[in-house]
């Protein structure tokens, strides 16, 4: 079920791209240097008017990137894929997520459509990841310890989907470049009290790198799970190297990006900070021309209003402040919303979950593998469950497990109110796997 930040004919249609219609924007270009970074003083940023021929899914950029169209007619979208790909290895090369960690822990989402004609919802799921890790191995052996990547539920991240994911972090690290190089001030001509004050603040995402050196130990446990080909356990294991992102005006490195830079901007439909950061910066535009107006000694449009410029237009004698726009406001709304997405989306897993073993007359098993221990007097470990793309806890009654151990796991228990799930050791080997079903009534 998706709740919409915007009315569905705001962002459906006033805000989205359609062909053949003339879409006001905000676009930004930017040139790179062989080594995929960014020339700063190549990046513009100005509002644009924009007419599609037509629109693409991501199906079809990679069949057509696949059959060789992509570099010819439409070789655009080759061009895309060769700075995407530039720009990944240029920011693996400087310690991003993607070179430390290149076989990410998939996640499941499920989504949940009211069906008419069957009176209940429709629960469906799809296994995401990240990043691309390259495709999929599967083990020849039937060895319970994993020495090589496996996950048959999880496809690798088309080439699309990797232009999509690269341009936009593109894009935030170009606006943060733009943004340092803007001036504080305007230098003005003429007398400064005739001028609007023009500033540009924006939240800067700034992570912290490791600190490895302090912790040696771990790091040669998380070094060995890698050589082990323990891929999953790998980068469950590597998470509690990565500090927590903060929010700042002040621009710093993100090491998760691996950016000197980083400002999140490129999905205003739905994110309120992304949307904060387009005002900001359409207000800086606007209030830049006006200055530029004032010293030609222009008449200012009279429907230019306040919230158009964050500020009142200059009077005599008299400087106007800046109405800043409080990005933690909108952080606020953000962590506000988050325990009730994380509800929302367990509920309707589990009640997936719930749904496959109601339908089922036979055992249930899940494939697993154990990701990692949490408490070892207990024996309880987090286990990762390949068809579902779920992490969770799992009480061992077999004693102590091995990180990279497979399970085959079923359902012991399931309360999608009560946001309750338990697994327990399948009573044989093999087994059926489960299958997507729906027809069971909501609990």
């Amino acid at each position: 079920m998706t709740l919409c930040m915007f009315p569905p004919n705001m962002s459906s249609e006033i805000m989205s791209l359609h062909a053949y219609e003339d879409k006001y924007a905000l676009s930004l270009g930017v040139e790179l240097n062989e080594d995929g970074s960014i020339i700063p003083s190549s990046v513009i940023l100005t509002p644009s008017v924009i007419n599609v021929d037509y629109r693409l899914t991501y199906d079809q950029v990679d069949e057509m990137l696949d059959e060789g169209v992509g570099y010819a007619e439409e070789w655009q979208l080759g061009a895309l894929l060769a700075a995407a790909t530039k720009r990944r290895s240029h920011r693996v090369n400087r310690g991003s997520t993607e070179g430390m960690v290149p076989f990410p822990i998939p996640n499941g989402m499920v989504t949940a459509n009211y069906d008419e004609k069957l009176g209940d919802y429709d629960i469906s799921l799809k296994i995401e990841t990240t990043h691309n890790s390259g495709a999929n191995i599967t083990t020849g052996g039937g060895d319970d310890i994993c020495d090589a990547h496996y996950d048959p539920y999880c496809t690798p991240v088309s080439s699309s989907q990797l232009i999509v994911t690269e341009m936009m972090i593109m894009a935030g690290e170009a606006i943060g470049k733009w943004q340092m190089q803007q001036a504080t001030q305007e230098e003005n001509d003429i007398d400064d009290a005739t001028q609007l004050t023009n500033e540009l603040k924006l939240p800067f995402r700034r992570q912290p790198a490791p600190d490895f050196k302090s912790r040696n130990a771990e790091k040669r446990q998380m070094d060995f799970l890698y050589e082990m080909g323990k891929r999953y356990p790998h980068a469950w294991y590597a998470r509690r190297f990565f500090n927590k992102v903060n929010v700042s005006e002040e621009p710093g490195p993100h090491f998760g990006m691996g950016l000197d830079c980083y400002v999140q901007w490129s999905s205003p439909i739905r994110r309120i900070t992304d949307l904060q950061v387009h005002a900001a910066l359409k207000r800086y535009l606007r209030r830049k021309r006006v200055n530029e107006m004032l010293r030609d000694g222009k008449t200012i449009p009279s429907s230019i209003s306040k919230m158009d410029l964050g500020c009142e237009l200059p009077k005599e004698n008299r400087r106007q402040e800046i109405d800043s726009i409080d990005y933690t406001s909108g952080l606020g709304m953000i962590f506000a919303g988050r325990p009730i997405q994380s509800s929302s989306s367990n509920y309707w897993l589990f009640e997936y979950i719930r749904r496959l073993v109601s339908s089922s007359d036979e055992e249930l098993m899940f494939e697993s593998v154990v990701l990692g221990c949490i408490n070892q007097d207990r024996f309880q470990y987090i286990v990762y469950i390949y068809e579902l793309g779920l992490e969770h806890r799992y009480l061992s009654e077999a004693g102590k497990l091995e990180e990279g151990k497979k399970l085959w796991l079923k359902v012991a228990s399931v309360n999608p109110k009560m946001e309750l799930l338990k697994f327990s050791l399948a009573s044989k080997s093999g087994g059926i796997h489960a299958k997507p079903m729906s027809s069971a009534p909501a609990a």
